[in-house]
């Protein structure tokens, strides 16, 4: 008879802590559900999301997309998009035709990729038919159309005032600079603001500006690459790391970063620097997997067992993370505080003092060459005073705002703003509290994804590239109900943004804009309970592995059942 749930997931540190080395592989892949070949149906949906993604460049390549943002001088779509929409009609559609079409379009992918990860989850998908799909449909979107966002205007601005015109982006704004080819086309919200990215990004923004200075387009497509190669990394790196501690979800992470509608369309589609954050995450969990759960690894109770080189590489990519995207610093409080508390009361000094080394090591190599003293520190904060498209908080604020402002007045409306505020952020705080006390550093995985999931949720400012940060860990939850909160959440965010502007049909932009506000954001209100209650009642929040001390009484019981 096959394992149970709970014997299915046995960790491969519980292994090791009892001695059971010589057949640890061969134990663990036996105890993962069997791979069979991919069914029938699971092929049709991965044809589907293929020829899907197809369409969505071909409907980006038509004249009037409601896909594509405004370009800058001198930049067209590509060729072979623009051929193949009027190789199939698609230029004899209007903007209206084009929007509904490409609704539907994404409507399909997110049908697909449900129904292919139900399959994946029954172990009816092999992980390398996964991969060519997931490397042709990177592959579309790169070679596509930039479409849904002009996120890569403004980092291309920053980096070029950097790298080309010698400015600090922490210190002046685009608008300084008027004669740049991007400047005229970045979102007016932002054309005024100082740069609200990493320093890390900054400089990645300036190596392309300078190595592709005279060509717009072709900075455009270096800014795609990158988000491309990054998503594909991240999709390897999180499979290789659930094959050392869950087999069974492998498959899994492939579908849920790299075949994902909201990570392929938005993240890639729009090169946005999200990709690179899920990159640096998912190599932390490559190494850290690998150093707590390899044949032999140690407890990591000590100093020297704590001061391994893979995991200070850990908390070095983690901090490398937060220096593309500040509000991921959560994934490095995360880990800091597992680490030290496993370290123990002797160890603690030594362990922190090191791992607190390579921040600042990290940080200030990175952080010196842009460095402006307070003005540094005021532009990244910069993002959290901002509020909209499908977050939660947004939501209330605005309603909280509305009430108090017909009661009491205008000064009434502002204070019931920080009020909503106030208390979005103390339930975060408070939910992350449940988990850092409950969280293991043998699955830490489970702690880093359930706590960037609360993160996304409980942002005043939520946008559909930043499931990247989350997506990348998901098949590492052990709660199935916050694995699919996760998915929900995504698939939520896929279907936001269509049409990219309001130019062309200020009618459909408006309803789009007034269902992401008020369908999405009232659920996102919702998921964000869900996942606070189950934080707070999960009494073991150890993730998949089962405690040293049942592991025998496991393995008899599943010696009986054989």
């Amino acid at each position: 008879m096959r394992p149970d749930k709970h014997e299915m997931h046995i960790g491969r540190a519980q292994l090791v802590d009892c001695g059971d080395t010589k057949n640890l592989r061969a134990t663990v892949l036996a105890m993962a559900p069997r791979t069979e070949s991919a069914s029938a149906s699971a092929r049709w949906a991965l044809l589907t999301l293929v020829v899907g993604c197809l369409l969505i460049q071909l409907v980006a390549g038509a004249p009037a997309s409601p896909l594509v943002p405004a370009l800058p001088s001198g930049v067209r779509v590509p060729g072979w998009s623009a051929r193949g929409a009027r190789s199939i009609g698609l230029d004899r559609l209007g903007h209206t035709g084009l929007t509904i079409l490409a609704l539907a379009l994404v409507l399909t992918l997110v049908g697909a990729f449900l129904f292919l990860n139900l399959e994946t989850r029954r172990g009816r998908v092999r992980v390398a038919p996964l991969l060519v799909a997931a490397g042709i449909c990177v592959a579309l979107s790169v070679a596509g159309p930039l479409i849904l966002s002009r996120d890569v205007y403004s980092y291309a601005a920053y980096g070029r005032m950097f790298a080309v015109h010698q400015a600090n982006p922490y210190a002046l704004p685009p608008s300084a600079f008027p004669k740049d080819p991007f400047t005229p086309v970045l979102s007016p919200e932002w054309i005024h603001t100082r740069s609200v990215y990493g320093p890390l990004f900054i400089l990645v923004s300036a190596g392309l500006g300078r190595l592709f200075r005279a060509s717009p387009a072709a900075t455009i497509l270096a800014f795609k690459v990158l988000s491309g190669a990054a998503l594909a990394g991240a999709a390897l790196l999180a499979m290789l790391a659930c094959r050392r501690i869950r087999p069974d979800r492998a498959a899994m992470a492939v579908v849920l970063i790299a075949l994902n509608p909201v990570l392929i369309v938005h993240a890639v589609g729009g090169g946005h620097s999200d990709a690179l954050v899920a990159l640096l995450l998912a190599g932390a969990l490559w190494f850290a997997t690998w150093a707590l759960h390899r044949p032999g690894a140690a407890a990591v109770s000590t100093a020297r067992a704590a001061l391994q080189p893979s995991l200070l590489a850990v908390t070095g990519l983690l901090t490398m993370a937060t220096l593309v995207k500040l509000p991921v610093a959560v994934a490095l409080l995360v880990w800091l505080w597992v680490l030290l508390r496993r370290a123990g009361s002797t160890a603690w000094p030594t362990v922190g003092a090191a791992h607190a080394g390579v921040v600042v090591a990290v940080g200030a190599a990175v952080t010196a060459p842009l460095w402006v003293g307070w003005r540094t520190l005021r532009s990244l904060g910069t993002l959290a005073a901002v509020e909209g498209w499908a977050s939660g908080l947004r939501l209330v604020s605005r309603g909280a705002q509305a009430l108090a402002r017909a009661v009491s007045g205008p000064s009434a409306a502002t204070t019931a703003d920080h009020v909503v505020r106030g208390v979005f952020y103390a339930i975060f705080a408070v939910a992350l509290w449940w988990l850092l006390r409950r969280a293991r550093l043998e699955t830490i995985g489970h702690a880093w994804a359930a706590s960037l999931l609360l993160l996304a949720l409980a942002l005043p400012y939520l946008l559909p590239w930043y499931a990247a940060w989350f997506l990348v860990l998901l098949a590492l939850l052990s709660d199935d109900v916050l694995l699919w909160v996760g998915v929900g959440v995504s698939l939520l965010l896929a279907m936001t943004g269509i049409p990219a502007e309001p130019g062309g049909d200020p009618g459909l932009w408006r309803d789009m804009v007034l269902g992401v506000h008020y369908v999405i954001a009232p659920v996102i209100v919702v998921l964000l309970a869900v996942v606070v209650v189950r934080i707070y009642g999960d009494g073991d929040s150890d993730g998949p592995a089962i405690a040293t001390s049942r592991l025998p009484k496991a393995r008899a019981n599943a010696s009986r059942r054989s």
